[in-house]
């Protein structure tokens, strides 16, 4: 069979959906990726899939820009004639599937997150929501990966019942994310953000509970964040205010890494007080790790994280009770935080592991092919 991803960045595509690929390659499936080239990641060498970079504004809302992006998508699949298309993030899924419609093919939306802004409401939510509803409706199934994003977009009647899918997250590959033997002990806690560097992630309230806790505790706590800079968007947090947080001594700025893996593992508690997630690959990589982890009990977080046995729980928006659970953690023993990162670990091969989600898109193939048939 032919069969085709297609999202708005190359990179992301390799690193969430990577094994699926490499599992449907192996089955002697034809594999193309169309996303745009972000210049880190080799897709044709590294998951022997057929490459396609193609130009998407992810946050631009260029009418004519979209409406180029549908004819591109179009031509694309009228060339390539897929039995297939699996699309991710909001403008595949608006634009491509109308382009799959109009090309004849079949398509699969795969909603990896409604993000804060569609649940919250304004101009840019109402449009969002008027567009789902009409394009999604040419859409042969729509998968969502929390139990939120489900009920929300059943009861918004934006997306029949009939065609909504749970996705148990994008799976972690938890033979590479695995404990590994600690380093030394030293006599600081090390707390670690993982996230572009934007408000509805969290990074107002992580800022504002590092300088409490660093009033309080000093040299004892470390707090790091590893990620982009928002840039100059109104919702963003720019380089220089990172650079200036870590001048002040609040926090270690990490920039952006490839290889995560030893960062999380120095690290004893990852924290992301976000507004609302699809599932959280930073947290699911926490699970994996034997990490504990501080997060919002908000979608997309409470799925993989239960308050007081794999980590805490917080209000979002709420950097006091942020602070709160952070000197909770800060007093636990070495044993409890280590009986805590079993747990999570535990947790994500229960119901995340990466194994699990590809049997899913394996069934998953089957059904949609021999209904069609």
């Amino acid at each position: 069979m032919k069969i085709m991803f297609v999202a708005n960045v190359a990179w992301d595509t390799y690193i969430f959906r990577g094994g699926v690929i490499k599992d449907f390659v192996a089955q002697g499936h034809e594999v193309i990726v169309a996303a745009p080239d972000t210049g880190r990641v080799d897709i044709e060498k590294e998951l022997g899939a057929k490459y396609i970079d193609i130009s998407i504004n992810k946050r631009g809302v260029n009418p004519v820009e979209d409406m180029k992006l549908l004819l591109t998508l179009r031509k694309l699949y009228k060339q390539e004639k897929p039995d297939i298309i699996f699309h991710y993030t909001i403008k595949p899924n608006i634009y491509g599937t109308l382009a799959a419609k109009l090309a004849g093919c079949q398509s699969v939306a795969v909603l990896t997150g409604l993000g804060y802004s569609f649940v919250n409401g304004g101009m840019v939510s109402k449009v969002a929501k008027a567009l789902y509803k009409f394009s999604l409706h040419f859409s042969k199934e729509v998968w969502v990966l929390n139990e939120d994003d489900y009920l929300l977009l059943k009861e918004l009647n934006i997306v029949q019942e009939n065609k909504l899918f749970i996705l148990p997250g994008e799976g972690i590959n938890t033979e590479s994310f695995k404990p590994s033997p600690a380093e030394e002990k030293k006599d600081q806690i090390v707390f670690l953000m993982i996230a572009r560097a934007f408000f509805d992630k969290g990074f107002r309230e992580y800022e504002a509970a590092a300088r409490k806790i660093k009033s309080e505790y000093g040299d004892k706590v470390l707090f790091q964040f590893l990620g982009d800079p928002g840039g100059h968007s109104v919702a963003g947090v720019t380089k220089e205010h990172l650079k200036s947080l870590e001048q002040e001594g609040i926090l270690s700025y990490l920039g952006h890494k490839k290889d995560v893996l030893g960062i999380i593992n120095a690290a004893d508690c990852i924290v992301l007080p976000s507004y609302r997630e699809g599932i959280s690959r930073v947290l699911l990589e926490a699970g994996a790790m034997e990490k504990p982890a501080i997060t919002t009990s908000v979608a997309g977080c409470r799925d993989i994280i239960q308050d007081g046995i794999n980590g805490f729980l917080v209000p979002p928006k709420d950097a006091e009770s942020l602070a709160e659970k952070m000197k909770q953690f800060i007093s636990l023993s070495e044993g409890e935080r280590r009986e805590m990162g079993l747990k999570g670990r535990e947790i994500i091969l229960n119901k995340f592991d990466e194994k699990i989600v590809i049997e899913i898109y394996r069934k998953k193939l089957k059904e949609l092919v021999a209904h069609e048939a």
